[in-house]
């Protein structure tokens, strides 16, 4: 399965001019190591989140969990890494559920740290295997977990209101 949710321009949080496509997908592009990953973890319908703390991304405040890969990791590794990294809870990954295709549409910039043209960031439906107690740490407040009806105070789901709803499906 693999289902195009949307399409944006010129999103401001990359370099742009840029082209982004996020899919619905049980399968992620074969051969492209993603920029970041990050994973949906549910418990009783609501959705964890991380509590960021000022810093590189001060709007966001209520975030998915997830980020870059450390050098030699896989992408599940690097996820199963942050989601406990940013909120105390250790996962398993269950399977991919998404990705978002990121295109840069102008020469490479110079100092560009990424893949050029495309770039990818990979999602991950994930299981909880323990929830351990977590007061936060450099980068974060700690964990919330964010029922829908609650979603519209997080600028990430609002921003992904539509990825959300088709992972929801999905599962």
């Amino acid at each position: 399965m693999k289902k195009l949710i949307h399409t944006q321009k010129n999103l401001d949080w990359i370099t742009y001019p840029n082209i982004v496509a996020t899919y619905i997908s049980d399968e992620l592009p074969k051969d492209y190591k993603p920029t970041a990953v990050y994973g949906f973890v549910f418990k009783n319908g609501k959705l964890l989140m991380t509590d960021l703390k000022e810093g590189e991304r001060p709007t966001r405040r209520l975030d998915i969990p997830g980020g870059h890969l450390d050098q030699g990791e896989s992408p599940e590794q690097s996820c199963i890494r942050e989601i406990q990294e940013e909120t105390g809870v250790l996962v398993s990954i269950v399977r991919p559920i998404a990705y978002c295709e990121l295109t840069l549409t102008i020469p490479k910039p110079e100092n560009y740290r990424y893949p050029y043209p495309t770039s990818y960031m990979f999602f991950y439906l994930c299981e909880i295997l323990s929830e351990e107690t977590f007061e936060g740490n450099e980068s974060t407040h700690g964990r919330v977990w964010l029922a829908p009806e609650d979603f519209d105070k997080s600028e990430w789901c609002k921003e992904n209101k539509l990825l959300i709803e088709e992972v929801m499906k999905a599962i």
